[in-house]
């Protein structure tokens, strides 16, 4: 397997962890498509981003830690518990804001690398994704501003659903660059 076919994989594997993260399809209380299996499948495909990019590797302990994260409320959903805790959920929303701009950027560097032209598309997502997902883990009063907060939330929503539609063109992009290099090869 070629180089660019492990990143073609990878990208694969991470846009069906991002729709798994960011779509909710509940069954009563339980999310029937848990974050923390997307969770799971992005640190799946790490290695591969991080033989282009080493900071993809870094990434990997913030990935435990978000899947455990996810995994925590997914089983407190089974079980009926609620866990409402405003600082872990501020923490953990500073970790995926992190993992995310982090993630989204190597991605785009390694599209750069391998001239796909998803590049520019990556980081314009990224960017948009932080402002929106910082301003919802904001204490404002949404409340007050209940059209700021729909916007914000509608947002976030179509820029998630825009990046997993740009990853799963990142991996055609790099697919049909390995067919065409061993056509030539």
């Amino acid at each position: 397997m070629t180089n660019r076919e492990k990143l073609a994989a990878a990208a694969k594997l991470t846009a069906w962890g991002y729709l798994l993260i960011r779509i909710d399809l509940n069954l009563g209380t339980l999310d029937i498509l848990p974050g923390w299996l997307g969770y799971l499948l992005i640190l799946k495909a790490l290695p591969a981003f991080g033989e282009e990019e080493p900071s993809a590797k870094l990434l990997r302990p913030l990935g435990i830690v978000l899947a455990l994260w996810e995994g925590a409320g997914w089983l407190a959903a089974l079980f009926g518990v609620t866990v409402d805790s405003y600082l872990l959920t501020v923490l953990a929303g500073v970790v995926e804001l992190y993992f995310h701009f982090q993630l989204l950027t190597d991605l785009s560097r390694i599209a750069g690398k391998y001239a796909c032209p998803q590049e520019g598309k990556l980081l314009t997502l990224r960017t948009v994704y932080t402002v929106a997902a910082t301003l919802s883990l904001l204490a404002l009063p949404w409340e007050d501003w209940l059209a700021v907060g729909v916007a914000v939330m509608l947002t976030g929503v179509v820029t998630a659903l825009w990046i997993c539609k740009t990853l799963f063109s990142f991996r055609r992009s790099l697919a049909e660059g390995a067919a065409g290099a061993k056509k030539t090869g």
